[in-house]
């Protein structure tokens, strides 16, 4: 029977596995069953994209200009107040735009003075600010069914705010070696015996696709040792 011919009779029988969640720590390689949504925005808000200060673009159209520093907003963390005329505040990578400021100065175009900051370089309105749903919007199909998930995917998975996935049962597959002239790896075989080896091939082969394998060994030439 030609190669072609024999794979078409197994694939014939062969039948998708059932769903089941796995946590993100256990999906690497496993295959979807459904598509995933990404469940929020990303970013959820419009961020500061560099280290510097929120301000107004128009309280820094005439360069130099001179502000007052007036909060600090570190990544993870919200501003209570809003950007007023002619102030600015501290903002970091990964900050939340405060209400009322429209840019970035990165600090490199920056000189402190005590509670005063100096802008030595304008900044129109929107400069690096990553904007909410930048990436993706809540809703949006990113991944879908019959993907196999890669480790960049996982990460998208778990941007998206998803702890697990909906993924087909990986198969369990049973390698037996059946013969007499068989021994493992480290024996010392006779001169009418040979080592055993396909079956790690087999093995790696299965696992490298997704597969649990159970390594049931050699038995020999008996039928009922065999079955």
């Amino acid at each position: 029977m030609p190669v072609a011919e024999a794979l078409a009779k197994v694939l014939a029988q062969a039948e998708p596995l059932p769903s089941e969640q796995a946590d993100l720590s256990d999906a690497h390689g496993r295959v979807l069953t459904g598509d995933l949504a990404a469940a929020r925005d990303q970013p959820p808000a419009d961020m500061s994209a560099m280290d510097g200060y929120a301000v107004r673009s128009a309280d820094i159209a005439t360069i130099p200009a001179e502000l007052t520093l007036a909060g600090e907003i570190p990544a993870g963390h919200a501003f209570a107040g809003r950007v007023n005329k002619a102030e600015a505040i501290r903002i970091f990578t990964g900050g939340p735009l405060p209400d009322g400021a429209d840019t970035i100065v990165i600090q490199e175009n920056t000189e402190r003075k005590g509670n005063r900051v100096v802008v030595k370089a304008a900044s129109p309105a929107g400069k690096h600010i990553r904007r909410a749903g930048l990436d993706f919007k809540k809703g949006a199909v990113l991944l879908e069914k019959g993907h196999r998930l890669t480790s960049r995917d996982l990460a998208l998975a778990a941007a998206m705010n998803h702890p697990a996935v909906p993924v087909h049962r990986q198969p369990l597959i049973a390698v037996l070696a059946t013969g007499d002239e068989l021994v493992l790896p480290g024996q010392n075989p006779s001169s009418a015996q040979i080592i055993y080896s396909n079956g790690y091939s087999v093995m790696a082969l299965a696992k490298s696709e997704g597969a649990r394998v159970a390594n049931l060994g050699i038995v020999p030439d008996k039928i009922e040792q065999t079955v």
